[in-house]
Order: structure tokens, then sequence, then C-alpha cells
């Protein structure tokens, strides 16, 4: 049977909903998840591990998977094909063959139960009203026990991987996959680190995370307070707490512009109007609008355009508002993604936006439209077919 010895990486399947069973899985190492996919969503189930077997339904006349199996991270796993565990378990005495059925009949209802569950509520690893309290739980957890160890770097608090997740657990009751799912998206942002080692107990074994080092933990503060201010405030049906991909373009663009310049006693740089419009033609093919900016308030950032006595515009903005808004959409950015795929894939190289492609754009944000479209499909606004403008790469 060692031969039948397989492995999956994080986010693949090992068996999909509704295939034929044709094996009993006995899971060896790693962590796995039973799920759903629906609406480009995977729905968790159940949590399995080491030493758990999956199939075993086939054994009550079940011949297909009721829940899909997608591994959390590099899992090992070994397959027993359905005839010979059959077999198995026919030449087994009666009282063995009785205890099988009716743990498997027990498991079978506590997973209807589970999965009945799951559907009558967001069931997202991470969904919506638990955003605040997971990330508000990593940062009052770090803010307690984590210490500094280097008086070089003060900024950067450090503590033991185990007890953070115990910590968050015991007080404010976090699932320990959810707060690493979240520390994992923290770590892509370059908000933590982690340091490895071998586990005490295997010193031979895989690599372990040992420490987890929180470099800015007042972005996380940032994050959660602003989330559970705008979510608790009944305004989740609001663009703010909406990521929206031609918003975060202006922003990162604004930003990249006002990098070199100068920034006054009160925070705020100053940009000519014209210079601000052949950079975003430069940078991303974009012709900067009113409607841009109308894009930008609806998500609560504000530029104050003043005219200037040669007839041209001055924009200002407060800079550490925008740069802190920016890392608030990344991190929302990110909670989407992991939301749709099931987990935060630490792999995921970040591509830079290109130029808008030729072809009819919305006048208030520049996404791409059909040419008889009515509204835009992005930001909503009403489209003339008159106003379409046609955009060179």
């Amino acid at each position: 049977m060692s031969n039948n010895v397989k492995s999956a990486r994080r986010g693949e399947f090992i068996f999909k909903e509704g295939e034929k069973i044709t094996s009993i899985i006995l899971l060896q190492s790693g962590a796995s998840s039973l799920c759903m996919a629906r609406s480009k969503k995977n729905i968790d189930i159940f949590p399995m591990g080491p030493a758990q077997v999956l199939g075993e339904q086939a054994f009550l006349g079940v011949v297909s998977h009721s829940l899909s199996l997608m591994a959390s991270g590099e899992v090992k796993y070994m397959e027993i094909p359905i005839d010979i565990a059959r077999a198995q378990v026919d030449a087994a005495p009666q009282f063995l063959k009785v205890l099988i059925k009716s743990l498997s009949d027990r498991l079978k209802t506590a997973l209807n139960d589970v999965k009945n569950s799951r559907m009558e509520k967001d069931s997202s690893p991470c969904p919506e009203d638990q955003v605040p309290k997971v990330f508000g739980a990593i940062f009052h957890t770090a803010l307690k026990k984590a210490k500094n160890e280097d008086k070089k770097t003060p900024q950067i608090l450090t503590m033991d991987w185990v007890q953070f997740k115990q910590y968050c657990q015991r007080i404010f009751g976090e699932s320990p996959r959810r707060i690493e799912q979240a520390t994992n998206l923290l770590k892509k942002l370059k908000l933590v680190n982690y340091e490895m080692g071998k586990p005490i107990d295997d010193p031979e074994g895989l690599d372990e995370i040992q420490k987890i080092h929180f470099f800015d933990l007042q972005v996380i503060e940032i994050f959660f307070e602003f989330y559970q201010y705008y979510f608790f405030k009944g305004t989740t049906s609001s663009p703010i707490l909406k990521f929206s991909e031609p918003s975060y373009i202006l922003l990162t663009t604004f930003l990249k512009l006002a990098e070199p310049l100068a920034i006054d006693r009160f925070g705020v740089v100053s940009i000519d109007f014209p210079k601000a419009i052949e950079f975003f033609k430069t940078e991303v093919g974009i012709n900067l609008n009113a409607g841009h900016f109308t894009a930008l308030e609806n998500k609560g950032l504000f530029a104050k355009r003043l005219p200037k006595s040669d007839g041209n515009v001055t924009l200002s903005f407060e800079v550490r508002e925008w740069r802190n808004t920016h890392k608030i959409w990344q991190i929302i950015r990110e909670i989407d993604k992991w939301n749709e795929k099931g987990f935060v894939d630490l792999n995921e190289v970040e591509v830079e936006a290109k130029k808008k492609s030729s072809g009819p754009s919305c006048p208030s944000c520049s996404a791409t439209v059909l040419e008889a479209a009515k509204f835009c499909q992005e930001c909503g606004a009403k489209l003339e077919s008159q106003a379409l403008e046609k955009k060179a790469g």
C-alpha cells in the first residue's frame, strides 16, 4: 500500500463534491478541509487532520462524495481501493461491522447538520461580521503579550506562535485556523513575518512556525477600527467597505505621484492638476476627470481643488490619511481573495496595474464598458453613448 501514498499542495482538491467514491482516503500528514464550492467561495464545513479517514460512506451504499476535500497545506494521504477496503471490512468480526456502520451513520448525520448550519449563514472563511473580531484579536493579543527582543528595532514585537494562537482562542474565541490564515494575510502584506524552526519533539521533522514578528501594529489597529466603525454603523452596503479595483488604481497612482513631492507641516501635499493629468495618462492610461474624484469621494477620500491665478488648479490631500486608506484597501482585497479561494495564497504574485486598453470606457471611473451598456458595471454611473471615450493603451 505504500505505493498508494500521494500528496496534494495547498489549494488542490483531493476529491470533489459529486465525484464517484473509488477509494478510502487515509490522511497521513498536513491539514485539509471538507468544503463546498458555491458562487466563487469555498465554504468550510469541517477541518481534517492526520489519521482521519474519508470515503467511509461507501460502506453505507453512498456512491459519490457529498463534499469536497481541499488541502490547506502540504498534505500526504493514502488511497485504498474501495473493493480492497470493503473486503477487509466484510472479513471483520460482526461486532466491528456494526461499530463501523454505527460510527459512519453518526458521522453522516453530524456532517449534514453542520452543512445545513453553514448554508443558513455566511460561511465564508472570514465573514464580514467576523473581520473586525479576528483582526482585533490579533492586535490586542500582540499588544498585550508580544515583546521587543531587539532594542535596535523597538517597533518590532515578537511572540511565541503557539502561545499567540492559544491566547486568541482562549480570550477572544477565535479558531486557530482563522487566526493562522489572517496572519498569513498580514505576512503577505509584509506587516508580520514568521520565524521557522524544527519542532522540539521532532528535530528531524519539517520546519514549523516558532515565532511571529509584528512590524506595524498600528496598521492592524487602524484597519479593524475602521472596519468595525463602518460595519456596525449599518453601512455594509456602502462602497466604503467594498474593494474597487478602479478606485484602488486611482489611489495607488496618486500616492506614486505624491511620493517625491514635499509635504507641508499639516501633512498635506499639493499637486498641479495639469501634471496629475499627464502623469495618469503616462502611468495607467487614464484621462483624469471630475468623475474620478467623485469615485474616490464615495469611498471616503477627498482632495481639495483650488484655482490658481494662472487659471490652473492645484490638488491637495492629506498624505497619511490616503496612505492608511491604501493599506486598508489592500487588506480588504486580500480578505476577498481569502473568501474566494478558501485560504490565503502566500505564493501569489502581485500584478501591477496596466494601462487601459483601447475601447469604450466609463467617463467616471475609466473602467472598460460595452458599447451598448447604459450603466457602468464598476461604479454604476449612467452612460451616454456619445460620452464613451476611446482610450489608447
